[in-house]
């Protein structure tokens, strides 16, 4: 027992603590290089930070519009306004401690629309592999960029090998999108929820459009973060575009795979600084400046999102929830009366033990 609150007092620690310590250290990395910073021309443009505001609000709708061609690929159909406010407003209570409510949330409100809940969950499992792949695919195609203006370019000195390992991730990353590959890691993501196993039934060219799709979303909001950058840095060179692109699509997936921080944090502002740092010879100071300030307006964008998708569905989201919790109010208080052999065997309602969905 007591083990056990150790066990999750260090989890509360590292959740909050990690990202409390790398976002100080670019504070203190801000502070230390001020002169430098000082000495350099800010363009903080309102009209370059609302074009920026405007991209990423183009991904965040995106999101909903993408997951409805997953589902009407699985063979259900939801009208467009339908999907995007189940979507956007699920997402409200990514906000809630626990990483599993959003997930909750979408399944049950989708299966009020006929969805069932193994093709609700199949439907966001491919949902965020795609998503995945497709940032790590642009950030493969943006090492094609690199070139030799950046520290890594200089190190290697005209050598092709960031090149190479572009290309080479960028067809490992097209075979584990087939169909017998991406369904296996599906089938393993059902299995830790003890979920039986579905049949992928969607066909490579499927897969590839869904994320040619995120690919699509991704250059939208890579383009909104060069934009951050020329509003900080006007002297940003052209190549820096596609270096953007892939640095901000990385930096999510890096942020999403720390499994420990809420939406990242820390992580996401760290990894933008350090791949800037390999990638352009930035002023110093300016990536961590950057960073921030993505956090910033991307936030902004998605919170006026879900905003507006809560206030015109919002009852729902709440019934929603209030019908999980006396689920779970239920459960609670059958394995209290318990004796030991009448518990059931009956899995979990998806995502409640698996600890599922994040983003």
């Amino acid at each position: 027992m007591q083990r056990a609150k150790l066990i999750k007092a260090g989890k509360q620690v590292l959740r909050f603590g990690l990202p409390a310590v790398i976002l100080v250290f670019l504070f203190f990395y801000v502070q230390r290089n001020w002169n430098d910073l000082a000495a350099h021309k800010f363009q903080l443009n309102p009209w370059l930070l609302a074009l920026a505001l405007l991209g990423f609000l183009l991904q965040e709708l995106s999101f909903g519009i993408i997951w409805r061609m997953v589902l009407a690929r699985l063979s259900y159909r939801l009208d467009l306004r339908t999907s995007l406010r189940i979507y956007l407003a699920s997402e409200f209570v990514r906000y809630i401690p626990g990483n599993v409510w959003h997930v909750l949330t979408r399944i049950l409100w989708v299966g009020k629309y006929g969805v069932p809940r193994p093709i609700a969950f199949a439907s966001m499992t491919i949902e965020l592999i795609t998503k995945l792949a497709a940032g790590a695919l642009i950030f493969a195609i943006s090492l094609l960029f690199w070139g030799d203006v950046g520290l890594v370019g200089k190190l290697l000195n005209g050598s092709p090998l960031v090149v190479a390992l572009g290309l080479v991730t960028i067809g490992a990353l097209l075979v584990g999108l087939h169909p017998r590959v991406l369904g296996g890691m599906l089938n393993g993501a059902l299995r830790l929820v003890k979920r039986s196993p579905v049949e992928l039934t969607l066909r490579y060219r499927d897969i590839l459009l869904v994320t040619l799709a995120w690919c699509a979303s991704w250059l939208v909001a890579g383009t909104a973060f060069y934009v951050l950058l020329l509003a900080l840095w006007p002297a940003a060179p052209p190549i820096a575009l596609p270096i953007c692109i892939g640095i901000e699509a990385m930096a999510w997936d890096i942020g999403f795979l720390s499994f420990i921080t809420p939406s990242g944090l820390g992580f996401r502002e760290g990894a933008v600084v350090g791949l800037f740092a390999l990638s352009l010879p930035l002023p110093l100071g300016i990536a961590a400046i950057l960073a921030l300030l993505w956090r910033l307006i991307s936030t902004l964008a998605e919170l006026i999102c879900i905003g507006i998708a809560y206030v015109s569905g919002g009852r729902q989201v709440r019934s929603i929830q209030q019908e999980q919790l006396d689920q779970q109010l239920a459960d609670s208080t059958v394995k209290k009366n318990e004796t030991g052999n009448t518990l059931s065997d009956e899995p979990s309602p998806i995502g409640v033990e698996g600890g599922v969905g994040r983003d």
